[in-house]
């Protein structure tokens, strides 16, 4: 039995067709984990570091408006209102995803498969109609 040494990627990922992009790595994105060039991602200033698929760069986009929403809900709450922009009421309950408080209006029971202990378990988890609506995106493949 040949025992193979491991060699950690030294080239791109980023593939075209059949063909693999060969120039040198600069990065790892945060969100699929593929290796990258300088043509092919991004690494930023604060060292995020992004590929250019279209999943990843929807992604990062998605993150940066769920801080500014979070931002705004926490602001909201500070005056004892409810997270949610056009909500006049005041907060009662906690999102489980973001942590900002809402009005019951605003928070559903959502039931998902979460890891607890190393096992995965099927729970309701309280969110936000906000945290709600990026499910989808994160789910994806």
């Amino acid at each position: 039995m040949e025992i193979r040494e491991y060699r950690r990627a030294t080239h791109c990922d980023h593939r075209r067709r059949l063909r693999r992009c060969r120039e040198p790595l600069v990065g790892q994105c945060q969100y699929c984990a593929r290796g990258f060039c300088a043509r092919h991602g991004r690494v930023q200033d604060d060292g995020q570091e992004i590929c250019v698929e279209d999943r990843c760069e929807r992604l990062q986009a998605d993150v940066e408006q769920h801080l500014v929403f979070k931002a705004a809900a926490r602001a909201l709450n500070q005056e004892q209102r409810c997270g949610e922009p056009e909500c006049r009421e005041g907060h009662a309950l906690i999102c489980e995803r973001c942590s900002c408080r809402y009005c019951a209006e605003h928070v559903r029971q959502v039931i998902m498969t979460v890891p607890r202990g190393g096992e995965l378990q099927t729970e309701a988890v309280a969110m936000c109609d906000h945290c709600r609506a990026r499910l989808p995106l994160w789910a994806e493949e």
